[in-house]
């Protein structure tokens, strides 16, 4: 045998004895600690265990919760606290509030009383009165320590508290959510409010004396009701929530009208620059916030303020506009034939070649000082708001090498620099303000559960612009709306100033024929209170530009405020009988509202009714409650959406005369209705 073969077989023997030892060794262990728990080490005496105090709520403007932590309890009962006398008296009473506060675990108080004299009999010292994955809310945790045998004594402590988690609840569901935030596994915060602000808003840090039985279950020793940690502050936010459903409607509606794959909308207070509602398709991503886009027309005004504020051009100058641009290798047009213009009329048409040809003859040669004007315009950082999430735009700085001939005529007219939404929203907010520039305010003030009040850090307010330019840039952009891109949305009610925007997107670093559309402004226009952006990403049906897209968007969100904000409601004028809106006495309303906002119509009033009466006068369609229930309530509908209602609902319908609308109705039967049809109004 060789010497090798020897080696593997002294090898293979020695394993085969450490194995032999150590199963040996296992089996003896085994046996000697056979009674003996894993959690010996915990039963035989207490530890720390960490509690975490209740997260703090996010308030709207209104100071209504849109977020919350709800604290859920599990509830144990000490027997051995119980004298036998107590029990005689007590414990049927227990069992019977027991059933009555829990039918579901305890249909019948027989076998409430059946389990707990069991236990009390048996010795225990803790009992869960509920299963263990049952958890309580506040006031049931409150209902159940009210009960017999349960209440609190001095020196005795008959009922154990457990809380167990605060779990974060947000009434309002998803509106606003992306700017929310979110609390994943109620410990983790991702995004928005709840991210920004997560030091303050979670709670303090406790530890508690728990006790650990064989089976896991953690029982403390003191009680959660009593040993409370520390709650975190709440944060109280400008958001009001009632315009925030106004604007995240409108977008909604907005974004399925056009089959957009994404859109913002952002409602501002021009005189404090706090945020009043702040909308994203789908509220899964805080796009107006956190997303850099090229502005595109929207710009325009940024380079009519810095052609002002340097004295290149008056409102009122007239100046000869060619066809197209060309510089370096590339060429721009407006798609119509050039001519001569005044300053206001280039704006108000929106000539890309105007803008990029005065931007040029003025900065040209002098690049650095057009950037100086941005930077001052607070375009070129970021605006402060209250949320990590924020970037910096991104532009081609004049210095790199990266800029060309092209890139100045091509900035002036929304191309070569991004920003988000909210930092546009902020410089038109500016020049609403007569040209003082105010940093976006989400969070209003930090409330401290001990009293303390705290208004988070913002950039200081500045002026950016001479109150002339403000003042003319204001006039330019109500001649936007009043005979420019934006006509379609002008309202004879109230004014609006703002200007279209529609930019090519670019697509793995090129130009492609798919389009963002925007349009931001403020209203009413001669005395601002309100700036408003609205932007809708690639939209596949109803038109491509902002005027055809965002701009309706705009306006229905502005007329729904201004019927319902007393200081800048319009006076209303007299009605003109020839002249009346169309519509019938009595409509559905979800059908209508449509309707109506693609006629450019307003509606101002929308009553919680399902069926609306209807006062037409010469500038908007009036809607009042209307609250007859079926088969009643189709009188004064026209014959087509009285069918559908009834028919809907389960009515056969017979119809008879003519006429625009059912003057009447008949019942033949439980089920069965005939309407008769005429000229004249019911109501």
């Amino acid at each position: 045998m060789s010497k090798t073969l020897k080696r593997f077989y002294i090898f293979l023997i020695g394993a085969a004895l450490l194995w032999i030892g150590f199963l040996i060794r296992l089996g003896y262990l085994q046996w000697k600690y056979r009674n003996i728990s894993p959690y010996d080490p915990y039963t035989q005496r207490p530890y720390l265990k960490r509690v975490v105090g209740e997260r703090g709520s996010i308030f709207g403007r209104d100071n209504t919760v849109l977020a919350t932590s709800m604290p859920f309890f599990r509830v144990a009962a000490d027997p051995g606290a119980w004298s036998e006398t107590e029990v005689k008296d007590s414990l049927k009473l227990l069992a019977e509030g027991l059933s009555r506060l829990f039918p579901d675990v305890y249909p019948k108080p027989e076998n409430a009383y059946r389990f707990l004299h069991e236990r009390w009999k048996s010795g225990d010292r803790h009992v869960y009165l509920l299963p263990y994955k049952l958890l309580l809310t506040y006031a049931q945790q409150k209902a159940v320590a009210e009960l017999p045998l349960l209440r609190h004594k001095p020196g005795r402590r008959a009922l154990v508290v457990e809380k167990i988690t605060h779990k974060r609840s947000y009434p309002y569901g998803r509106l606003a959510r992306a700017t929310l935030g979110y609390l994943v596994n109620d410990s983790v915060a991702w995004r928005g409010l709840e991210s920004a602000f997560h030091e303050v808003l979670s709670g303090e840090e406790r530890w508690i004396l728990v006790h650990r039985l064989p089976n896991g279950i953690e029982i403390p020793l003191e009680d959660l009701t009593e040993f409370e940690p520390q709650a975190g502050a709440d944060v109280f936010t400008t958001i009001d929530p009632h315009l925030q459903d106004i604007v995240t409607q409108a977008l909604e509606n907005a974004i399925k009208r056009h089959q957009a794959k994404d859109g913002v909308a952002i409602l501002m207070e021009v005189t404090t620059g706090e945020i009043l509602a702040i909308a994203n398709a789908g509220e899964e991503f805080n796009h107006a916030v956190s997303t850099l886009w090229e502005p595109g027309s929207t710009f325009k005004v940024a380079t009519a303020a810095a052609l002002l504020e340097a004295q290149a051009i008056q409102p009122d100058q007239r100046f000869l506009v060619p066809a197209s641009l060309k510089v370096a290798d590339r060429t721009l047009t407006d798609g119509h034939a050039g001519g001569s213009m005044t300053f206001t009329e280039a704006l108000a048409r929106s000539s890309n070649v105007a803008f990029a040809s005065l931007c040029y003859k003025t900065f040209g040669q002098n690049p650095v000082r057009f950037y100086s004007y941005l930077e001052r315009f607070h375009l070129l950082d970021k605006s402060g708001v209250s949320l990590y999430s924020e970037p910096k735009p991104a532009y081609i700085p004049p210095r790199s090498k990266y800029f060309n001939p092209t890139t100045l005529p091509w900035l002036a007219i929304g191309y070569n620099i991004r920003l988000t939404p909210l930092q546009i929203l902020a410089f038109y907010n500016a020049i609403a303000n007569e040209g003082r520039w105010l940093p976006p305010k989400l969070v209003r003030e930090i409330r401290y559960p001990d009293g303390q009040i705290r208004v988070p850090e913002l950039p200081l307010p500045q002026r950016i612009m001479s109150v002339q330019t403000a003042t003319t840039l204001r006039r330019l952009l109500r001649k936007v709306v009043e005979e420019g891109t934006a006509q379609s949305i002008a309202n004879p009610l109230y004014t609006i100033a703002g200007k279209t925007g529609t930019a090519k997107k670019v697509e793995r670093g090129t130009y492609v024929n798919r389009y963002r559309a925007s349009f931001v402004g403020f209203f009413p226009a001669e005395r601002p209170r309100y700036s408003c952006i609205v932007v809708i990403d690639d939209p596949q049906e109803g038109g491509i530009y902002g005027a055809e897209v965002a701009a309706p968007v705009f306006r229905e969100i502005a007329d729904a405020i201004v019927f319902r904000d007393l200081q800048v409601a319009p006076r209303m004028l007299d009605p003109l009988p020839d002249r009346l809106q169309p519509t019938l006495p009595v409509m559905v309303q979800k059908r209508v509202v449509p309707l109506y906002n693609v006629l450019s119509i307003s509606t101002p009033d929308r009553p919680e009714t399902r069926f609306v009466r209807t006062q037409p006068n010469t500038h908007y369609v009036q809607f009042l409650p209307h609250k007859a229930q079926l088969p009643e309530a189709v009188i004064g509908m026209s014959l087509r959406s009285a069918l559908a209602e009834l028919e809907s609902a389960g009515y056969a319908v017979y119809w008879r005369g003519k006429g625009p609308f059912v003057v009447r109705i008949e019942r033949r039967s439980n089920r069965e209705v005939l309407l008769e049809l005429g000229d004249e109004a019911p109501f």
